[in-house]
């Protein structure tokens, strides 16, 4: 079967770096910048995804919203929200074929699917509730919840490519590719939370 396990993607956190420090009494950001940035351009887009191991994929979904005024905060939050949708027609993609017992890795990708979108998710409402309380809200414990959660998620895709892989499990080229998107955007997300301190220094 040819392999498709192709879920080594940008630099997942570590087990170390999963330990996230213990917030302070009063935490300070560490991301201080202008508050009255101008929004990022096409070729700031471009900066922005530069960052990437998928560069192309990056500029092709995020520029795809042209009416928004983007500062590299909001495109890690664009990055999230397709990222997440993209993760929730993978997971229907699979239920669409979840029909047969004997393909026990088709049903465990399903459930690992499901369970990345909401790994997603909580990535994007921690950071909506910290953008409410307003000043520089992307703290260090922030961006360490942040790449935690979309570490667990490139894993959950990682644990299903694997399972097919094992089980000899065959699934059309429609689906193989939305795993490769998936990962890629999955993965291009944690490229720009963990360069997110050098992003707003340059923007």
């Amino acid at each position: 079967m040819e392999s498709i396990n192709t879920f080594k993607g940008y630099d997942k956190v570590s087990d170390q770096e999963n330990q996230i420090p213990s917030p302070l009494p009063k935490p300070t950001s560490l991301f201080t910048h202008p508050s009255h940035n101008p929004p990022v351009s096409s070729n700031s887009l471009k900066a922005v995804c530069a960052v990437t191991r998928y560069p192309e994929t990056c500029f092709d979904a995020l520029s795809s919203f042209p009416d928004r005024e983007l500062d590299p905060e909001s495109i890690l939050e664009l990055s999230l929200h397709v990222a997440a949708k993209k993760v929730s027609n993978l997971s229907v993609s699979f239920r669409s074929i979840n029909d047969m017992p004997e393909e026990a890795a088709v049903g465990d990708c399903v459930k690992l699917y499901a369970d990345a979108e909401s790994q997603l998710n909580e990535s994007i409402s921690e950071m909506e509730r910290e953008k409410k309380k307003g000043g520089n809200w992307l703290t260090k414990n922030v961006v360490g919840d942040v790449k935690t959660w979309i570490s667990a998620a490139m894993t959950d895709g990682e644990t299903c490519s694997d399972g097919l892989e094992e089980m000899g499990t065959v699934v059309g080229n429609e689906i193989k590719k939305e795993m490769v998107t998936v990962n890629e955007m999955m993965s291009i997300s944690l490229a720009i939370v963990t360069e997110m301190k050098k992003l707003l220094m340059v923007h």
